[in-house]
């Protein structure tokens, strides 16, 4: 089986289960109520939360945007704008590599129930073939021309890298009603300390920062770059959260095209 070849594969398999039951079900490890509950509090957080989805509704001054803790805004927007960013893998799932999990539907998956997506797609993704065996992969591989357009897309790592940016800014200065730095961080404490959705992004994030470099050497071997080659952005990808990435899928070497490779 796939565990026994790789038996790094039960780490994020025990942790999607350790997620589903702590995230969801679980009373008394994160704060705030289980989604069993259905607490009306916690609906209508995630709904005005959605509102300001890249925080495009506040910014343009919308009538329906809701006023949200800028930090939690923050945390929000830079985890969706970190879960579009896997789109940038999306060469994981190609004709000639078909997943029991498909990708394209586990990313945008992603930005609504984020790790409870990605944890599962690494423990059950097939594996690439070794660097020797699997030849020149083009971007027409890819399962999807909409796929393989966003996952070949070079702006997708600054755009979101900015949006992400945007939000930390957002998180600080937006809002004066929250008050300055120490008193807005202050009020967002004591808002995790009750809420189970903001207490879930920060386990978000964390579980994202782990898991971010799982593609990466694959993703540059399908690109013909040696386990030696590249090193700084190798390693920007694996080990720097959300801006090492957007780094990565800025400047990578790009997928080769069939039609350009026959000219």
């Amino acid at each position: 089986s796939k565990f026994e070849a790789e038996p790094i594969r039960m780490v994020p398999a025990v942790m999607w289960i350790a997620y589903m039951y702590i995230v969801f079900f679980s009373d008394g490890i994160l704060p705030g109520a289980n989604a069993l509950s259905l607490e009306q509090r916690t609906w209508e957080e995630v709904f005005n939360l959605s509102l300001n989805f890249f925080l495009v509704s506040p910014l343009l001054h919308l009538p329906f945007a809701p006023v949200v803790h800028p930090m939690l805004e923050g945390v929000f927007n830079v985890l969706l704008a970190w879960a579009a960013m896997f789109a940038g893998f999306l060469s994981d799932e190609r004709k000639d590599k078909p997943n029991l999990l498909t990708f394209g539907p586990i990313v945008v998956g992603m930005q609504f129930l984020t790790s409870a997506f990605l944890l599962p797609y690494l423990a059950f993704r097939s594996p690439e073939r070794d660097s020797e065996d699997i030849g020149t992969v083009f971007k027409e591989d890819i399962s999807g021309d909409i796929q393989a357009t966003v996952a070949e897309w070079r702006p997708l790592g600054a755009l979101l890298g900015g949006v992400g940016s945007g939000a930390i800014v957002w998180s600080l200065i937006a809002r004066p009603e929250f008050g300055g730095f120490n008193e807005r961080w202050s009020s967002f404490i004591d808002l995790l300390s009750i809420d189970r959705v903001g207490s879930s992004f920060i386990v978000d994030l964390a579980i994202f920062a782990l898991f971010q470099g799982w593609f990466v050497d694959d993703d540059l071997s399908r690109r013909g770059v040696a386990e030696e080659e590249l090193m700084v952005l190798r390693n920007a990808a694996k080990f720097i959260p959300f801006f090492g990435l957007a780094a990565y899928l800025t400047f990578r070497p790009a997928l080769p095209s069939i039609e350009e490779s026959s000219n």
